[in-house]
């Protein structure tokens, strides 16, 4: 029959699929991607902590550059007062130094609320370090865990692998590429049976047009699903 290869490999296919299914529910995976999640988020943690820190240390280091010129720009006015009569120009000074000198104060504020931040972001790196390096053990002895638990099914899969790769060579390049492409659209299974009697695809249980029923008459024949868009084939009786 023309879909025998096919459906050999399809079935081969899916019961790889559904040991790593059953694979996938066992505690040594789940340990080990709760394993790997946590060091993600220790690892992401980490990097944000560290742009974070990287930014206040620019705007920090900009700050105090601001600050020295505040100061020295103040540092001109001393004695500036000295033999000052006027009393609109003492007044003026005056003035001036003040907002000046609120200036530096509220500059000196915020670089302080900066460097508190600082602080607070390298006591909360150092933690984060610590959770990543006990995440990184973690995630290693979960992985060496699972890894004793896959090597049971490696023989099972390397058998698969070689029927299918076997199996392949025997195919028609037309089938085999239809296969895979609509495979990568996730509708295992590809190649389905026809069900003639009641003129509906036999996964979706669609009925099928008339048009289609018509390129479905002998065994062999094939077209797609209007519905779910697999291959429907009429089996030998």
């Amino acid at each position: 029959m023309k879909f025998d290869k096919i459906l050999q490999y399809q079935k081969i296919e899916q019961e790889a699929l559904s040991l790593k299914a059953e694979m996938a529910k066992s505690e040594a995976w789940q340990r080990f991607q709760d394993a790997q999640s946590k060091l993600e988020a220790a690892t992401a943690s980490i990097g944000k902590l560290t742009n974070e820190a990287n930014e206040l240390l620019k705007n920090y280091e900009k700050m105090r550059s601001r600050i020295d010129a505040i100061k020295s720009e103040l540092a001109d006015f001393d004695g500036i007062l000295e033999g000052v009569q006027d009393v609109t120009e003492a007044d003026y000074y005056l003035k001036l130094i003040s907002a000046i000198s609120e200036k530096l104060t509220a500059l000196e504020k915020e670089a302080n609320g900066v460097a508190s931040r600082i602080d607070q972001i390298n006591s909360a790196y150092s933690k984060t370090w610590e959770q990543g390096v006990r995440a990184t053990q973690a995630c290693k002895n979960a992985k060496a865990e699972y890894g004793k638990y896959a090597a049971a099914f490696k023989d099972r899969f390397d058998e698969m692998q070689k029927q299918l790769i076997a199996l392949a060579k025997e195919i028609p390049d037309d089938i085999m590429s239809e296969y895979n492409r609509l495979k990568r659209s996730q509708k295992l299974p590809i190649y389905v049976k026809f069900d003639a009697e009641h003129k509906v695809c036999g996964r979706c249980r669609t009925e099928v047009s008339n048009d289609v029923c018509a390129k479905l008459k002998a065994p062999g024949d094939y077209a797609e699903c209007p519905n779910c868009r697999r291959i429907l084939y009429v089996a030998e009786n």
